[in-house]
């Protein structure tokens, strides 16, 4: 069997390094490693399986890689990503795995951890009450003052939270939050309220993220993304959950 993995991720290694023993292996936009082939975009229909980033493909982009508009349309084998949009075919996503989503979610909120050790946390809310806002209010909530936005659905789902809808909720809580996490991948927060922020904002959401990038130099707080969070802080344990799909 001929896998291609199409587009670094630094999760992969180890999939790279223990598959190598037992298929063909390809790669494009990676170090030479030994034992492993480099691929080719002109013959992508030799390959049975093609590995594409977790971020999927974003602008005719696999990662550090630029592909030929369409490529991968009509390929016949078996696509592995995260993100699916715009893929055609055979896809399956890592991430329609509940086990792979769980150890996601860990990895990622412990890499969260890690990153606000250092970071003055005497009020802390966090956008969003997802699979990793759940997460991290739970370990910050015995210890912190944690508030989290919600959406209106979500109202009552927990006692410290405020409906991200509501603007002056927002802005409150806001203004008077020295930490906030954001797991929201949408522009939620008004301009006036940006302004009037003061504390750290630790934007962890996928593309378009929190806030647009262009004008993060307006606003008078700290702003730092942390993306891809597995890859970063324990790509290894990130990749070994992998191997269950190969």
């Amino acid at each position: 069997m001929k896998i291609l993995f199409l587009g670094k991720d630094d999760r992969y290694e180890i999939l790279i390094d223990t598959l190598k023993s037992k298929y063909h292996i390809y790669t494009i936009g990676y170090d030479n490693k030994a034992g492993v082939l480099k691929g080719s975009l002109k013959q992508i229909d030799d390959y049975d399986i093609i590995v594409l980033p977790m971020s999927g493909i974003k602008n005719d982009r696999a990662g550090n890689v630029i592909l030929p508009s369409g490529l991968l349309d009509n390929f016949k084998g078996i696509i592995y990503t995260g993100r699916k949009d715009g893929l055609k075919n055979n896809v399956q996503s890592f991430l329609d795995d509940d086990e792979i989503v769980l150890e996601n979610t860990m990895i990622t909120v412990d890499g969260i951890m890690h990153k606000i050790r250092n970071i003055n946390k005497d009020s802390i809310c966090i956008l969003g009450y997802g699979n990793i806002g759940k997460e991290l209010y739970k370990r910050l909530s015995d210890k912190y003052l944690v508030i989290v936005g919600v959406k209106e659905e979500e109202k009552n789902i927990i006692k410290n939270s405020f409906v991200t809808s509501d603007k002056n909720d927002l802005k409150r809580v806001l203004v008077n939050s020295s930490l906030i996490i954001n797991t929201v991948p949408f522009h939620i927060i008004d301009d006036d309220i940006l302004k009037q922020i003061t504390g750290c904002f630790l934007d962890i959401a996928s593309y378009p993220y929190a806030i647009n990038q262009k004008d993060i130099y307006n606003y008078p707080f700290e702003y730092q993304l942390y993306s891809s969070i597995p890859s970063k802080y324990a790509p290894d344990r990130a990749g070994k959950i992998l191997l269950k799909k190969f």
